[in-house]
């Protein structure tokens, strides 16, 4: 049997100054770009947010103790090299005392989920974004490949092979996985809308990029049944579909202008320094699509965090602003 052709998509987004429409571009280079890293290895046990490897288990050091003195010779004991129990992970939710307030408290390694000053997600407030220009432009290449889909308990993810990748301003990020939430964890002045896809990206030097899609109640999304109709039947099983491929490029909004903030990753151990980009048109799905996710993955949205200090951009400039000079340059 012959293996099925993969297709590359190519996706280039320009993002200089007012925001143009999406474009596909059908040829590619003869020979890809190298990628920065070897992220492969960090997909096999990928249930969270990020793709990180587990650290490996730590070993008890030799025995040093003395034995007390006796009458009796003492018999020396040859140094311990038992491995410790494997550290179980600590179990979290999104209700009662292990949801979202708790996260903080169930491990120090969660602390950043409660003492945090940059958490994700937050209310999108379009009237006190401050309008940007000259921002880093956004290009994105996105292979259609099998599908491997899985229910890790939390969501539904969609794990990436290496090779779709996306460019922030020139420098290159890795998509390692796709996955959703019901209902959206990002607010739009205020109001939650009934689901969102968070696409998560990795560069060579760690730092994460994640975009943002936020589905509204519509009309059927054809995409989302390619998901539906191979969706995994246990918990925790990597399933590989080979005769079907959902490419998340099918996901992006007409209009590409975006909401721009440093913030974390949504899940515990809610660690910053993510880079997000939040598309401001929404997407249609029907309401038996939304209740399909939902039925499956249940209500897995952590609520909103305070900004704080932190200033809210947006990859459009408006007149208006224009004219109250409130129009700042990004560097």
């Amino acid at each position: 049997m012959k293996k099925p052709a993969l297709k590359l998509l190519t996706l280039s987004l320009c993002l200089t100054g007012f925001m143009s429409p999406l474009q596909a571009v059908a040829a590619q280079p003869t020979q890809p770009e190298v990628p920065l890293i070897d992220l492969a290895s960090e997909l096999e046990g990928m249930k969270g947010e990020t793709g990180n490897s587990p650290k490996p288990t730590p070993v008890a050091q030799p025995s040093t103790a003395v034995n007390p003195p006796s009458k009796t010779p003492a018999v020396s004991k040859a140094p311990s090299t038992k491995a410790k129990p494997q550290e179980h992970a600590v179990h979290w939710g999104y209700s009662g005392n292990e949801g979202p307030s708790h996260w903080g408290d169930l491990s120090p390694k969660n602390l950043s989920c409660k003492e945090g000053k940059n958490q994700s997600p937050i209310n999108l407030k379009d009237k006190t974004a401050v309008s940007t220009t000259g921002l880093g432009g956004l290009d994105i290449y996105y292979r259609d490949v099998p599908l491997k889909v899985i229910n890790n308990g939390h969501t539904v993810q969609v794990n990436y092979p290496l090779g779709s990748y996306i460019k922030v301003g020139g420098d290159r990020y890795e998509l390692l996985q796709f996955h959703f939430h019901t209902p959206s964890e990002h607010q739009k002045d205020g109001f939650n809308y009934p689901m969102e896809a968070h696409l998560v990206h990795k560069d060579g030097e760690g730092n994460l990029a994640v975009l943002g899609i936020i589905f509204q109640e519509g009309e059927e999304n054809p995409a989302l049944n390619i998901l539906l109709s191979n969706l995994p039947k246990k918990v925790g099983k990597l399933e590989i579909h080979r005769r079907a491929s959902l490419n998340p490029a099918r996901f992006l909004p007409g209009n590409t202008e975006f909401y721009k903030y440093s913030g974390s990753l949504t899940t515990p151990p809610c660690s910053e320094g993510v880079y997000w980009m939040v598309f401001k048109q929404p997407i249609d799905v029907s309401a038996e699509q939304i209740q399909k996710m939902n039925e499956l993955m249940g209500d897995n949205a952590r609520p909103v965090q305070p900004n704080y200090a932190r200033s809210l951009l947006k990859s459009w400039s408006e007149p208006l602003q224009e004219q109250e000079s409130q129009l700042y340059e990004f560097y």
